[in-house]
């Protein structure tokens, strides 16, 4: 057998070079990763190929990003009548959100 992750030949049951078990599938390049992926329960993430995980990784800083500056943007703007405590609330926890998403890929 040849390890799919080094390509190590002549294996049979796990590679003498990276260790990894001959029995397990890699995972596949899925066509296109989006952002709602982030949304999948952690063993679903588990089956994602590596390249996948680092796009949707990508995705998510890029929306942590824009939650994080809608978050000060809306703290230095707070002490205005116009703008209420939810909101404000609701950025915290959108930047929140998604640096534990960010945290589990």
């Amino acid at each position: 057998m040849i390890c799919s992750y080094c390509g190590t030949e002549g294996l049979k049951e796990s590679c003498s070079f990276c260790g990894a078990s001959l029995n397990i599938k890699r995972p596949l390049l899925k066509e296109f990763v989006v952002l709602e992926d982030v949304e999948k329960p952690f063993n679903e993430l588990v089956c994602f190929h590596t390249y996948d995980l680092l796009v949707l990784l990508r995705l998510v800083r890029k929306e942590r990003t824009k939650a994080y500056d809608l978050m000060l943007t809306l703290k230095k703007a707070g002490k205005s009548p116009q703008i209420e405590q939810a909101m404000v609330n609701y950025s915290e926890n959108l930047y929140e959100s998604y640096t534990k998403r960010m945290k589990l890929v």
